[in-house]
């Protein structure tokens, strides 16, 4: 029996390792996007400073305008799929909790079975 539950340990361990895969792959969008994010607040900041600065010539064009609402659009648009990913994230992070769960109950079940049958053996002679 504990050859074939050896298999099921395998697989568990399998979907854990899976769903942690997964998870790193996960934080690593996750941090880029708040990389982005953190960029696109520096960029804005920036161009409102050379407004408040009285650089001109961009602001004869109406180009430091058209920029800063491009900026806007583009943050609402990386907020949005922060909140994706998060909602993605936090349904992860479940699955990996009931993968880990699982593999520690069926790495304990199978040693409780190893240790039965060293049990037995050692009553056998």
């Amino acid at each position: 029996m504990s050859s074939d539950f050896k298999g099921i340990c395998q697989i568990t361990d399998a979907a854990y390792q899976a769903s942690l895969g997964r998870m790193r792959k996960t934080i690593a969008e996750e941090a880029a996007l708040r990389e982005t994010l953190a960029d696109l607040d520096r960029q804005l900041k920036e161009s409102l400073d050379a407004s408040a600065d009285g650089q001109t010539t961009w602001r004869a064009l109406g180009a430091d305008e058209a920029w800063r609402k491009w900026l806007v659009r583009r943050k609402s648009e990386v907020n949005m799929q922060l909140s994706r990913l998060l909602v993605r994230r936090a349904e992860l992070t479940e699955e990996t909790k009931r993968n880990f769960a699982r593999n520690q109950v069926s790495e304990q079940i199978l040693e409780l079975q190893r240790e039965e049958a060293r049990q037995e053996k050692r009553r056998r002679t």
